[in-house]
């Protein structure tokens, strides 16, 4: 007797967070910009994580974040940036919490997800010194994360917060030509932008923490030149 065909279950959704690291990391694991902006983008999506879909954390005028509800979220990364933001006793400003959780964002999220069995860590040794990069445990991981970018930005797929703020990010990050995206239009800036409106209609926070990764991106950029 032939079995009924069963379709397969979809995937998980990843956190919003490492599919920034995913989007924003070559197939061999090399970051596509310099670390401390990685950080500052890493440290908006941990941000943008604890306002929604449950809010732990609250933009008061759109300009302070003020933690609202301390429970864990049993995520570990978000929790420890919860608790970070928890421990001042007045609220910070968005770029403030945004400098404070970028400072441990990057490799919270690498060790996260080595510790998941997503990346692998490797070290490689150059002129200077030691490098160490994070290629995926399975190399379908990035045109998967990639492509639902793609398809909603096509209009294939249905249109969702987390991969309008994801865009968001990207763009904030200056990595758009870095997508492989040519095929889905000209103006991606643009695109993503709308994208992001898109989000910050129905979460009006997502474009505030957006706006302040974008500057704290381009104040890193000019003291590479200082």
């Amino acid at each position: 007797m032939s079995r009924p065909l069963v379709p397969p279950t979809p995937p998980a959704r990843l956190s919003l967070r490492v599919e920034l690291f995913i989007l924003t990391h070559s197939e061999a694991g090399e970051p596509l910009a310099h670390r401390p902006s990685l950080s500052i983008g890493l440290a908006g999506a941990i941000l943008a994580s604890l306002v929604v879909p449950v809010e732990r954390v609250r933009l008061v005028g759109g300009s302070a974040a003020t933690v609202v509800d301390r429970q864990p979220t049993g995520d570990s990364v978000a929790d420890w940036a919860l608790a970070g933001l928890a421990g001042h006793r007045s609220p910070l400003s968005v770029q403030d919490a945004l400098r404070q959780i970028a400072t441990e964002a990057y490799e919270r999220t690498a060790a996260d997800m080595v510790g998941g069995g997503l990346v692998t860590e490797t070290s490689r040794r150059r002129l200077f010194g030691r490098t160490v990069a994070y290629p995926p445990a399975n190399s379908a991981i990035i045109p998967r994360v990639r492509g639902r970018l793609r398809y909603v930005m096509q209009g294939i797929e249905q249109a969702d917060p987390q991969t309008d703020i994801l865009a968001g990010l990207i763009r904030a990050l200056g990595l758009e030509s870095e997508m492989y995206l040519d095929a889905v239009g000209n103006d991606l800036r643009a695109q993503m932008r709308q994208m992001l409106n898109r989000a910050a209609a129905e979460y009006p926070a997502m474009k505030e923490i957006v706006k302040a990764v974008e500057a704290l991106v381009a104040e890193a950029a000019l003291a590479v030149y200082r």
